[in-house]
This record gives structure tokens, C-alpha cells and sequence, in this order.
């Protein structure tokens, strides 16, 4: 049997850290494992710092011809947690090389940024493959066996807070130069996201609201 290869999955050999992966790896054949396929310990020891991403785009889905062709959105605006400064990060849209670079520089987390985010920030030159990634979405989908579970049910379970506000209203902001309110909105996405992981690390397990108002407990393994 041929295996697939990839020299991300190893670091040098000095240091006998590798990183482990799921038994879903071995049923596709990209070589470049998803986030499902890593055990995420993993991931969290081969990146001490780490960088939770979020952006805001111009324009809808519809205005560039569906969700197949989303790499023609133009993003508005970006923002970042970067934990190693404890900083909160902005990025227009001119200055979103700055955030590539320092998304080679950490392990990036976010709530579905693999299929929306990173595709996007690929279109203005993100190398993906140079990239650890974290994907909350996909890591609690993976667990409950729920598809599309949205950021607003994580945060309502676990924090007992909500989103102040959605993608759509965002570019109706930008529309109107009323970017300040878009920076706003994006950075407190990227705090709601943080919060969620940071307790999910300490605590071992995250809680999602369902319809009825009560909260479904799922363990997971952030660290």
C-alpha cells in the first residue's frame, strides 16, 4: 500500500513532535490533512501563539454568482486576536498582506474560515498550504454530528451572549461608509470565537443551545 506523504505533518528532527491524525485522513485523497483529520492537541503543540481571523466582505454571495465562486468577494474589513501580543488586530483591505504574513506566523482559528475565510484571503494571496489551521465549525461538527451549526448557538450555550449583528448587515454598512459599526461587529465576532475556545481548553467541553432553550454539553480536546 502506498501512503500519502506530506513534510507539514512532521517537524524537523530535532524535535520528535509529530503530529497525529484521525483515521478520517486515510479516506480522501488529499494529502494535506483537513482539521478533522488532526487530532487537535496536536495542532496546539506544534503552535505555542495562536490567531483567531474574521472578515467582512463588500458584497453578497448572490453578487458574485453563488457560493462556488466566493473568491471574487472583496473584503472590507479583517480582524485578528493575535496571542502572543494579547492584541486585537484591524486590517483593511490594502493592508490585508500583513495579515497573511502573520497568519504563516501562528496556528489560525476560526468558525468556519475553512469554507469561507481562508478562501477568500487565498484570492489575495494566503498560501494555504503553508497554514495550521483550526476550524472550530468544523471540530464541533465533527463531535455532534450537526452540520452548519452556527457561531450564534456556541455562544449562546457557552457564553450565554450572542452576535450583535450578521454578514448582511455588514455590507449594507459598507454601503453606507459606515465602517466603524463593520470594525465593531468584526471584532466582536473574533472575541465571541476566542472566548468559546479559551473555554473549551480550560473547561474540556463547550455548550450549544438548542431550539427548546436548553444547552447540549460537548467534550472536546483543545489543548
Amino acid at each position: 500500500m502506498k501512503f500519502k506523504s506530506n513534510p507539514r505533518l512532521t517537524l524537523s528532527s530535532n524535535d520528535r513532535l509529530r503530529i497525529r491524525l484521525n483515521p478520517s485522513y486515510w479516506k480522501h485523497l488529499n494529502a494535506v490533512p483537513f482539521s478533522e483529520d488532526v487530532v487537535p492537541s496536536s495542532l496546539f503543540l506544534r503552535n505555542p501563539h495562536y490567531l483567531v481571523v474574521d472578515l467582512e466582505t463588500q458584497n453578497l454571495v448572490d453578487d458574485v454568482g453563488g457560493w462556488g465562486h466566493i473568491d471574487k468577494l472583496k473584503i472590507s474589513i479583517a480582524c485578528a486576536y493575535d496571542s502572543k501580543t494579547q492584541q486585537m488586530l484591524t486590517f483593511r483591505e490594502n493592508e490585508i498582506e500583513k495579515l497573511n504574513d502573520l497568519c504563516q506566523e501562528r496556528l489560525v482559528i476560526g468558525y468556519n474560515i475553512r469554507g469561507f475565510d481562508l478562501i477568500i484571503l487565498q484570492a489575495y494571496g494566503l498560501p494555504l498550504d503553508r497554514l495550521d489551521v483550526f476550524d472550530i465549525m468544523y471540530d464541533v461538527q465533527t463531535l455532534t454530528r450537526q452540520k452548519f451549526l452556527k457561531l450564534e448557538k456556541l455562544a449562546q450555550g457557552t457564553l450565554n451572549s450572542g452576535k450583535s449583528a450578521d454578514g448582511l448587515l455588514a455590507v449594507e454598512w459598507w454601503k453606507k461608509g459606515e465602517v466603524d459599526k463593520i470594525i465593531q461587529y468584526c471584532q466582536q465576532d473574533v472575541q465571541v470565537t476566542r472566548d468559546i475556545f479559551e473555554f473549551g481548553r480550560k473547561n474540556g467541553m463547550v455548550k450549544v443551545r438548542k431550539a427548546d432553550g436548553t444547552d447540549t454539553e460537548v467534550r472536546v480536546n483543545w489543548n
